[in-house]
């Protein structure tokens, strides 16, 4: 179904959608991701701004809700915007314009048809750009999406993505405590273990504008960390 077809029958306004943006001084790509944002089936989209560089006022002149948050974490950041979105669907995505914000309709179309509560993107099996991801980055994500497939007993192909969506009323009460990179992992773990329908789809991955805040080998470290932590505690 299409962007207007769907509009047009009532599920995007039953179910209005909330894009999140963590923001880390993202001043160069702030702008160009909120302007490709779908507009015809968001209700708002949330900037969690940490930044130092202006981009909140960037953010804010595109339309967005900047809400400043000035304890850093991209975990601590996404759900500083959960607590404050108001759709029945949250999408995350990134600021430095790495995904493509006109695919958000393929992550929120399948939960507004009732097929999926969860919906990821997935890289690996997109439209990846060579220069967007280098090699070791991704044999790491690979063996991340393994471990975390493993554990979790549900097949996931590209674990770490930083675009999907949820249905908001399962992120409630989740009880989630890192505030850093493993929060989405912890995130989804708690999701799959309560039930929840995931599902992926194919999306774009292309260069970071901007200076990458990223530290692959530390926060992929923090990442496996996490998911043994919930691994043990899941056995206790």
């Amino acid at each position: 179904m299409t962007t207007e077809a769907l509009s047009q029958s009532g599920s995007v306004r039953d179910k209005p959608i909330s894009v999140i943006i963590p923001a880390l001084d993202e001043k160069v790509g702030i702008g160009q991701v909120i302007s490709r944002i779908p507009r015809e089936i968001t209700k708002e989209t949330i900037v969690v701004d940490s930044s130092n560089d202006g981009t909140g006022e960037v953010a804010r002149s595109h339309g967005a809700i900047v809400i400043r948050e000035d304890k850093r974490g991209y975990g601590r950041a996404l759900q500083t915007g959960i607590r404050n979105a108001t759709g029945e669907i949250v999408v995350y995505i990134d600021a430095d314009m790495t995904y493509d914000p006109r695919e958000i309709p393929k992550l929120v179309f399948p939960i507004l048809r009732d097929e999926f509560d969860v919906m990821l993107g997935n890289r690996l099996n997109g439209n990846l750009d060579p220069q967007a991801m280098k090699p070791m980055n991704r044999i790491g994500n690979t063996i991340l999406s393994f471990v975390f497939s493993f554990i979790s007993q549900k097949r996931i192909s590209d674990s770490q993505c930083g675009m999907r969506a949820i249905k908001r009323s399962l992120l409630e009460n989740l009880d989630c405590c890192e505030q850093g990179m493993p929060y989405v992992t912890e995130q989804l773990l708690k999701l799959i273990a309560k039930g929840a329908r995931v599902g992926e789809v194919p999306v774009s991955y292309s260069r970071r504008v901007g200076d990458t805040k990223l530290v692959p080998w530390k926060d992929g470290l923090h990442i496996f960390r996490s998911i043994l932590k919930n691994l043990l505690s899941e056995n206790q």
